[in-house]
């Protein structure tokens, strides 16, 4: 896809993301100092996104007299959570590779617990008057060209069907799709009704409100040092500590670099562009409701309009980072892969060439092999980790705080039964070589979805190259299934 247009973008990395300036403005919420002192508590959380605050909220609502300290390096919502597209997605597009790693019952029980989380989710907001521009209008995905149908053979759609459960990703005609959203490049359309959007850093400022309010101590701008590993455990600050019977550690992409997770995922950067309020535009395209879009690409673009009238987009490329650097300039600062993104709002709907885009910006992705979570308990047994949601942390981090709350009490239910539960399915490469895996991967999947969009071949060095990880997932959850056999 090659550009002939300029873009009127500014650099990401100048500003937070729009999502967040724009929640500190409508509510910039109660001050949280930094710690500056020696505390004791019943449970430490650390890290101040979407699995910290949502396993706090939980806590406080299960045991409202437990001591709940949360410790976050920037602010809450300064991080993933405050920066990404705002999709509640239940995942059933991953079906077949979820029940081909836990099996049929057990992976499609997960993945109906993620598709509740996007009516409870709701739920919640409306309960606890957090207005975070939810709706429940579903998602739509869409095919742009004939490639993008991928290979043949049993797609998701089909899987689900063959399962009784077609209902979840409903097919759609081209003129149905383009009702809702006027791309003349829609060629295929599925929707999947179990699928929101909202906007993220008011969810992730709302879940703070809530967790003060029930007496969790949260104190921002605290940069945790290191954990001692003991009964009590105590996490080290720069200028204080927190003794804690448990420890639960929610840190996202920046557990890179902390000792025992430095090959439990890679790093990866994903960029999110936001244009000027353009109602009228999304009036003469017919976009008039609240579904997100995405594509049927390899890097998939996806999309939605925001509550005053925009456009945010992200996908169609990435950036990796070495090691365990989820922060700085490779991270926030990536031009090219932020134009990516603008390039792909204005292929998918030519109609808004011209459009200005005000916001651009970069945040880190925790991506694991088998592309899920994982939630694992560490010496000597009172430490808890919840990582690894490999760009797929609404949903994923609401069923989280329940699974990261459940074994904070030591308790054998749902939630500690599935099976996400435990450690990393697989690791990943030592560096330098998974740098340089990922971007090679990277480049494989990004050149290949530009040389097939202009009608050629991806050819068979993109091939090998781009869909070799998902090809290690398949190896293993065939050596899973060998397991369960």
């Amino acid at each position: 896809m090659s550009r002939r247009f300029e873009l009127d973008l500014p650099d990401p990395g100048a500003a937070r993301s729009f999502w967040l300036q724009e929640a500190l403005a409508a509510d910039p919420g109660a001050p949280c100092p930094p710690l500056d002192a020696n505390l004791g508590a019943d449970v430490c959380i650390v890290g101040g996104g979407f699995a910290g605050l949502w396993t706090a909220v939980e806590l406080s609502r299960r045991e409202p007299s437990m001591r709940i300290v949360l410790l976050e390096q920037d602010i809450c919502g300064g991080g993933a959570s405050g920066r990404n597209g705002g999709f509640f997605s239940s995942s059933w597009w991953d079906a077949p590779a979820t029940c081909a790693l836990f099996g049929d019952e057990a992976g499609l029980h997960y993945l109906q617990l993620l598709g509740d989380s996007v009516t409870e989710v709701g739920e919640w907001l409306a309960e606890h008057d957090v207005d975070a521009w939810y709706h429940r209008d579903g998602l739509m995905g869409i095919r742009t060209a004939a490639w993008q149908e991928g290979p043949s053979g049993e797609g998701p759609a089909e899987f689900l069907a063959a399962r009784g459960l077609g209902e979840k990703m409903r097919p759609m005609s081209v003129e149905e799709a383009r009702a809702i959203a006027d791309s003349p490049r829609i060629v295929a359309a599925r929707m999947i009704d179990e699928g929101a959007i909202v906007q993220p850093a008011r969810l992730a400022r709302g879940l703070r409100r809530v967790a003060l309010e029930r007496g969790v101590r949260i104190f921002e701008r605290t940069t945790v040092t290191g954990v001692d590993r003991s009964r009590p455990a105590v996490v080290r600050a720069e200028h204080g500590a927190v003794r804690a019977d448990q420890v639960v550690l929610t840190t996202g992409s920046w557990a890179a670099s902390w000792p025992g997770f430095r090959r439990s995922f890679a790093v990866i950067v994903d960029n999110v562009v936001v244009t000027e309020p353009i109602p009228d535009r999304l009036e003469e395209i017919g976009w008039t409701s609240q579904v997100g879009i995405a594509d049927g690409r390899e890097l998939l673009y996806y999309l939605r309009p925001t509550d005053d009238g925009r456009i945010a987009i992200g996908g169609g490329s990435l950036g990796v980072v070495l090691g365990g650097r989820a922060s700085g300039r490779a991270v926030t600062h990536d031009r090219a892969v932020a134009e990516v993104a603008a390039e792909g709002l204005i292929h998918l709907f030519p109609q808004l060439e011209g459009v200005r885009f005000t916001h651009a910006w970069g945040g880190p992705i925790d991506q694991t092999m088998s592309f899920l979570p994982f939630y694992k308990t560490l010496a000597p047994g009172n430490v808890y980790a919840g990582l690894g949601f490999s760009g797929h942390g609404l949903s994923q981090t609401m069923v989280g705080g329940r699974i990261l709350a459940s074994l904070v009490q030591g308790v054998e239910d749902e939630w500690t039964s599935l099976p996400v539960v435990g450690p990393e399915i697989a690791k990943v490469p030592p560096e330098p070589l998974r740098y340089a895996a990922a971007r090679a991967a990277g480049w494989a999947l990004r050149s290949g979805d530009v040389r097939q969009d202009a009608g050629e071949p991806r050819g068979r060095l993109r091939d090998r190259i781009g869909y070799a990880p998902g090809e290690v997932r398949d190896r293993i959850a065939a050596r899973a299934a060998g397991r369960r056999a």
